[in-house]
């Protein structure tokens, strides 16, 4: 039985060196599935193949490509700029924090640096130092990565669990609250006695350009439409209503079809599946049982400190954690 613990162990440190060896997130997790089911299925690896081919993987990689697709359109048209000047008219402090916040809702390379890039101007005029821009425009972009759809470990999670994005965001939310109410307090103490001021150039017509994010929160969670269909409606509507160039549409397109993050998604649900037909969650739960909570905890929280990527503790801690007795054991006590 403890043959495929010592195996994972492995896999998971194959990981590690591999990432700090700056390989690819997707050829390590590729590296660590083989080195993991190979040794502990022969040839059924291919059955696992073919049963990962599914709905579900249809779903997660269209959901993704669909998410970068809009992320890239709406960086590429007029609404970002026009929603920053609005939120300096209503003051700089608030502009500060929802900047960071509203660029977060689109989850991209290198997106901190684009924010970092939108907001300086406001950052300086408050006289914050490199440090001060830093923690404001990191921490306030990622409030959301624990609740917001369009994020990778958020679809990653939900279809390495098999429960749908409310289901998720019922368990998750106070996180994502803790994290902005902690948020501003810390930037409430920082910037005493500055950024007082506001745009009184602009006015509030630029948050108009809110309205795709409020859409497809609407279509997830009342009308309750899959992902990928609420985004192709909100991407379809943003191209009539910014009148969208097809040489951005193209580009938009070109950076979503990623092949090294579709990949890792396709990978990850395969390895989810192998984790399944060795029973290796339900080895752990019998060896772990005494320590189980701690085990819950370190797991995914060593994953990502080693990696320095959300991608990696979804992908290898999720399915392990939270399959078998774990799995309603964490939903009501950990997430």
């Amino acid at each position: 039985m403890l043959i495929q613990v010592y195996l994972f162990i492995v896999s998971v440190l194959v990981v590690v060196v591999l990432v700090l060896k700056r390989v690819s997130v997707a050829l390590a997790i590729l590296a660590s599935f083989l080195l993991y089911s190979i040794p502990l299925l022969g040839f059924g690896v291919v059955d696992v193949v073919l049963e990962s081919l599914n709905y579900t993987m249809f779903n997660t990689v269209a959901s993704l490509v669909s998410a970068m697709i809009f992320a890239n359109i709406y960086r590429e048209t007029k609404a970002a700029g026009e929603l920053v000047e609005s939120l300096e008219y209503i003051g700089a402090k608030t502009a500060a924090v929802s900047i960071p916040a509203i660029i977060g809702l689109l989850p991209m390379p290198a997106g901190a640096y684009i924010s970092a890039t939108m907001i300086d101007p406001v950052y300086t005029k408050m006289k914050l130092d490199p440090y001060e821009k830093t923690f404001t425009n990191y921490w306030f972009r990622h409030i959301w990565i624990t609740i917001w759809p369009l994020y990778q470990t958020i679809i990653i999670a939900s279809a390495l669990l098999g429960i749908s994005y409310t289901e998720l965001l019922e368990k998750t939310w106070p996180i994502a609250l803790a994290s902005l109410l902690s948020g501003i307090v810390v930037f409430t103490v920082i910037t005493r006695g500055r950024g007082n001021w506001r745009n009184s150039n602009s006015g509030l017509r630029g948050l108009l350009h809110t309205w795709p994010f409020i859409l497809l929160a609407i279509l997830l969670l009342v009308a309750s439409i899959p992902l990928y269909i609420a985004l192709a409606i909100v991407i379809a509507i943003s191209i009539l209503v910014y009148r969208v160039p097809r040489g951005i549409l193209v580009k938009a397109v070109k950076r979503a079809l990623d092949p090294s993050l579709i990949t890792l998604i396709v990978i990850s649900l395969m390895y989810g599946k192998a984790i399944e037909k060795t029973r290796l969650a339900e080895i752990l739960v019998t060896l772990l049982s005494n320590w189980g909570f701690i085990a819950m905890l370190t797991i995914p929280l060593l994953i990502v400190f080693a990696t320095g990527f959300e991608f990696t503790y979804v992908a290898l801690g999720f399915r392990l954690s939270l399959d078998a007795r774990l799995y309603g054991f964490m939903v009501s006590h950990c997430i």
